[in-house]
């Protein structure tokens, strides 16, 4: 379950239109939610709270032999008033990083930047600040700067800084290291430059997106529409006298573009990154590949009634037996018609997937990756990782199942009232719901039947690799109270030496021999709770 300030950190990125996925780092988020999601190891309580649509604070206190905790603000000049702060309201599943669906990276159109452009000079443009300062000593302070200079392009300082045990020793104020991103998303393609003070490190990496085209022109060449007026070869189609079929509303390019964009099935993506360390001579070198499938959700622009015609009667339509000539505009426009009005939220020929390769020709690793969701409530996931100069491998395989809200049989005797079928008689309540279920109205009821689904949805979580590392996470509402409860469990081998003493039954003369090694395996892990509730 991520804190507080990270689910308003993503209400701040979906507020201004910023798809995080479309970016190198992220080239694996779906992985790693499933196999590489941490697990509490103390006893922590973490309390929150939009104070005001564009203040949040956080506070949190953990226990292991000792207390100690941590204070966060966060200030967002957007404001975030309409999402979800409190804990009995905040959707479960934006809390908990699981099987992702990409988002469609579309490229941004002329009209978006012209309105961009006018929020940004009505309201400015979106910053975010935020601080975590972690007590008792060694005390450590996190900061974040984000900007949105433009559509396209995000600008963000980062700082590290953390006490020194003996601050006795040194004078000065303690080391602390500040990292520069900035990240230019087209839609298409996505660079980013990144330069950190800690050593002078510098890097770049990229993110290319096939199957995309390049950004069309609001203001270009359109599909003519024609009218049986203005149409030149409009005589030659079979219309009844009088009579005109409806034509499908009018087309430009940029619902073309949108329209086979939002139609695509799936999207492989490939990638780079490179970091070099001028002071400490330090190269690094990665390049990934992911192939993950899309929902299609096509949805066709409404018709001008200005531009329609005059549709047909059913009378006209079942008298009408002809049909246009092949090769004219009513033809074309027929089948035209057909094509784009596709019905939306076309569901899937086959369940979600992504696929992820990545290589790190430095250091001779390799990975792959593969995560399926079979079902709505269950998503699992493999990796398989190989270095070709030490020929180590590992094998991970993780999952994660969800146990939505269940109706139970008094939900099941309401819907059999409501279809006037006699309930059972085993019910002894029956009579009190059908008096009382005409108190609610239907939004009301619907209100009751999201809240009763937010309080009963939970989530377990599960992983385990070769050397039988296991980790479970279980998270879910308890009360008004978000809880997450997690064990970690994993083999340690512990070599002993000892000298034994070694009788030869020939001789009978007694030989000392030399030492042995013995090695015994143990089996440690950590059991914590993490406890949030948010206002």
């Amino acid at each position: 379950m991520i804190e507080f300030m990270d689910y308003v950190v993503q209400a701040f990125h979906a507020a201004t239109d910023w798809n995080p996925d479309n970016s190198y780092s992220s080239l694996t988020a779906t992985s790693d939610a499933l196999l590489s999601f941490p697990t509490p190891s103390t006893l922590a309580l973490h309390v929150s709270s939009l104070a005001t649509p564009n203040f949040a604070t956080s506070y949190t206190l953990s226990t292991l032999g000792q207390i100690d905790g941590s204070i966060s603000y966060l200030y967002s000049t957007v404001p975030l008033g309409h999402i979800p702060s409190q804990a009995p309201s905040i959707p479960l599943r934006c809390l908990v990083r699981g099987y992702r669906d990409i988002k469609l990276p579309l490229p941004v159109t002329l009209g978006e930047k012209r309105a961009a452009r006018e929020a940004i000079e009505n309201n400015g443009k979106p910053t975010l600040l935020h601080a975590t300062l972690a007590l008792p000593p060694p005390s450590v302070l996190t900061a974040l700067y984000a900007r949105r200079i433009n559509p396209e392009t995000l600008v963000s300082f980062s700082l590290y800084s953390k006490s020194v045990a003996s601050p006795a020793l040194t004078s000065g104020p303690p080391p602390a290291a500040v990292l520069a991103h900035i990240q230019h998303d087209t839609g298409r393609y996505s660079i980013e430059g990144l330069g950190s003070t800690d050593n002078a490190l510098l890097g770049v990496r990229g993110l290319w997106n096939f199957g995309l085209s390049p950004q069309v022109d609001e203001e270009g060449p359109s599909i003519p529409l024609y009218t049986p007026e203005t149409d030149p070869l409009g005589g030659f189609t079979e219309f009844p006298s009088g009579l005109s079929l409806p034509l499908p509303p009018y087309t430009d390019t940029k619902t073309i573009y949108r329209n086979r964009l939002a139609s695509k099935p799936s999207l492989l993506s490939a990638g780079a990154e490179f970091y070099y360390s001028p002071f400490s001579h330090v190269i690094g070198l990665s390049t990934g590949l992911r192939f993950t499938t899309l929902a299609p959700h096509i949805t066709p622009t409404e018709p001008d009634s200005s531009q329609s015609s005059p549709s047909l009667t059913t009378k006209e339509l079942l008298s009408f037996r002809g049909k246009p000539l092949a090769g004219t505009s009513a033809s074309l426009l027929s089948t035209a018609g057909h094509t784009l009005l596709t019905p939306s939220n076309v569901s899937h020929s086959s369940f979600p997937y992504t696929m992820t390769l990545t290589l790190t020709p430095l250091t001779g690793s390799i990975s792959s990756t593969y995560s399926v969701r079979p079902t709505p409530t269950l998503a699992l996931s493999s990796q398989f990782d190989f270095n070709f100069y030490s020929w180590e491998s590992r094998y991970v395989i993780g999952g994660e199942l969800w146990r939505p809200y269940r109706r139970d049989r008094h939900s099941r005797t309401d819907s059999a009232d409501a279809e006037g079928v006699l309930p059972s008689s085993d019910d002894h309540l029956a009579w009190v719901r059908s008096k009382t279920k005409d108190w609610f109205s239907p939004a009301e009821q619907t209100l009751k039947d999201e809240r009763l689904q937010r309080e009963e949805e939970n989530v377990w979580k599960f992983r385990l690799d070769d050397s039988w590392n296991v980790k479970a996470l279980w998270t879910g509402r308890v009360k008004s109270l978000l809880v997450s409860a997690g064990v970690s469990v994993s083999p340690v081998t512990k070599h002993h030496h000892s000298s034994a003493a070694t009788l030869s039954a020939s001789d009978g003369v007694g030989d000392l021999a030399g030492p042995s090694t013995s090695s015994v395996k143990r089996w440690t892990g950590s059991v914590g709770v993490s406890i949030a509730y948010s206002t």
